[in-house]
């Protein structure tokens, strides 16, 4: 069996976005949140950044395999656009859990204060 990796998604691969399909082989593990404060922004897509601590992450957490991780990152763009990191996340049982997030280096569009994408309804 591969080995899994816990995986916290925030903007498109999360349901009902467009690359959610990217997780159809992962465990779906339910919501989650980001214990840290972070700042979600919006622009052509959700950017996460670690430099500004604005509000706990709203998202979804999943167990991937080697496969589903190197297809993140090559949509992701990883490390060269968007930076995969480990993170904790408190999931829907409220326990931590560490899991691997992708920041991007600076801001860019506009803030989404909630830390969730669904605030901004269908983006």
């Amino acid at each position: 069996m591969s080995e899994q990796h816990l995986v916290f998604v925030y903007g498109t691969l999360r349901k009902g976005y467009r690359n959610h399909h990217l997780l159809a082989g992962a465990r779906d593990l339910g919501p989650a949140r980001s214990l840290e404060a972070y700042a979600l922004f919006l622009d052509d897509y959700p950017y996460l950044v670690k430099s500004q601590a604005v509000a706990p992450v709203a998202g979804e957490l999943y167990a991937v395999d080697e496969a589903d991780l190197a297809r993140l990152d090559q949509l992701e763009e990883h490390p060269n656009w968007y930076c995969r990191e480990t993170i904790m996340v408190l999931d829907q049982g409220g326990r931590r859990r560490q899991a691997w997030v992708y920041f991007f280096p600076r801001p860019q569009g506009r803030l989404l204060a909630s830390g969730d994408l669904r605030e901004a309804g269908d983006y």
